[in-house]
């Protein structure tokens, strides 16, 4: 589960398991020359960063690039961007080679995805309704290793940062 902070002076999404049990710490980093940039930290020390986002600022459709650790190490695990003409929002993630590894596709609403890895789903996200702040169900096939999950994280909130800044731009 992702859970939005409420009052926060950055972006905050707290992300918890099944039991509500914390797991780590989605943060925006608030001084950023360019896009906007998230970065995952360990719950049990918030000065180490899993992994990094970073959208790109001028570009014809949304991209965000994904990031091992800090994006200064230089370990990119690959990019995020959004179909520029569907029905219904689509996205699709590649690793640097320009591999296709993910699909997305959303309803119309934005409520609900489906993340799929060669046309056989992997994850399933909601957006839950009737929350003060917003706050996100993921499933996600038990037998994605980790890394795999937290990339799937990563695109959650990456999602749900595109539909923010789309509705800012009315």
């Amino acid at each position: 589960m992702l859970s939005e902070k409420l009052f926060s002076v950055r972006d905050k999404v707290n992300v918890m398991d099944l039991n509500k049990n914390p797991l780590g710490i989605f943060a925006r980093k608030l001084l950023v020359v360019g896009g906007a940039m998230y970065r995952l930290y360990d719950v049990a020390d918030e000065d180490t960063t899993i992994s990094t986002v970073k959208e790109k600022l001028i570009a014809v459709r949304p991209t965000y690039t994904f990031y091992r650790g800090d994006e200064k190490d230089a370990n990119e695990l690959g990019k995020l961007r959004q179909e520029l003409v569907s029905f219904g929002p689509k996205f699709w993630f590649e690793d640097p080679s320009g591999n296709t590894r993910f699909r997305m596709k959303g309803n119309l609403l934005e409520l609900h995805y489906k993340i799929f890895k060669e046309d056989n789903p992997v994850a399933e996200i909601n957006r839950e309704l009737f929350h003060i702040r917003d706050a996100y169900g993921v499933r996600m096939d038990p037998r994605l290793d980790d890394d795999t999950a937290m990339l799937v994280l990563g695109i959650v909130i990456m999602l749900h940062h595109e539909r923010e800044e789309r509705e800012e731009r009315g």
